[in-house]
C-alpha cells in the first residue's frame, strides 16, 4: 500500500514567494513616497510659518530682520545648515514666534541653493528692485518632491534683480 503525501511542490512555493516579494517591493516604494511628500508638506508649513513671524516683524520694525553669518552660502545668508540660522532666530524668538523651525532632514554644511536640504533666509541693507536695504527677503528651501516652487509678491515680481535659482522661494519685495 502506498500512502498519499499532500504538499507544496517547489515551483508552487517560488511563485508564492515571488509574489510576496513583488508586493513587499510596491509597499516600499509608496512608503518611500509618502515620506518624501510628508516632509515636504512640513517645509511647506514651516516656511508659511516663518514668512507669518516675518510680517509681523515688519508690522513692528519697518523693515525686515537682517541675515548674515552663513559659511556655505555666502555671509549676507542666513542657513540652518550651518548654524547661522540662529542670527534670524535671535530677532523673531520669542516675540514674533515660539520656536524658529529647520529643515526635517537639514543637511549639515550644504549649500542649499545648490544641494541638500535646509531653509536659508536673505536680507540686507543691499538695495534690490530699486527698494532700499531690509525692505524685502528671500527665504529659499528645497523639495524633494515635485516641481519646485516660488512665491514672490511685491513691487518686484520679475526681472533679474535676483539671480536665478534652482530651489523653492518666498520673495517679497516691499514699496
Amino acid at each position: 500500500m502506498r500512502k498519499s503525501v499532500r504538499g507544496f511542490t517547489i515551483v508552487e512555493l517560488l511563485i508564492v514567494i515571488v509574489v510576496i516579494a513583488i508586493l513587499a517591493a510596491i509597499t516600499i516604494v509608496a512608503y518611500n513616497g509618502i515620506q518624501q511628500r510628508a516632509r515636504d508638506t512640513q517645509r511647506s508649513n514651516d516656511i508659511a510659518t516663518i514668512v507669518k513671524a516675518l510680517e509681523l516683524y515688519y508690522i513692528d520694525n519697518r523693515q525686515y530682520p537682517a541675515a548674515g553669518g552663513s559659511t556655505v552660502i555666502n555671509s549676507g545668508w542666513s542657513a540652518t545648515t550651518d548654524g547661522s540660522w540662529s542670527s534670524l532666530k535671535t530677532a523673531l524668538v520669542p516675540t514674533y514666534i515660539s520656536s524658529l523651525p529647520s529643515d526635517p532632514t537639514n543637511t549639515t554644511n550644504a549649500d542649499i541653493l545648490t544641494s541638500g536640504y535646509g531653509y536659508a533666509y536673505l536680507s540686507t541693507s543691499g538695495e534690490k528692485c530699486n527698494v532700499s536695504g531690509y525692505q524685502w527677503y528671500r527665504l529659499v528651501f528645497r523639495k524633494e518632491t515635485g516641481a519646485q516652487t516660488s512665491n514672490i509678491s511685491g513691487s518686484c515680481t520679475s526681472g533679474s534683480q535676483f539671480s536665478a535659482i534652482t530651489v523653492s522661494e518666498n520673495r517679497v519685495v516691499k514699496n
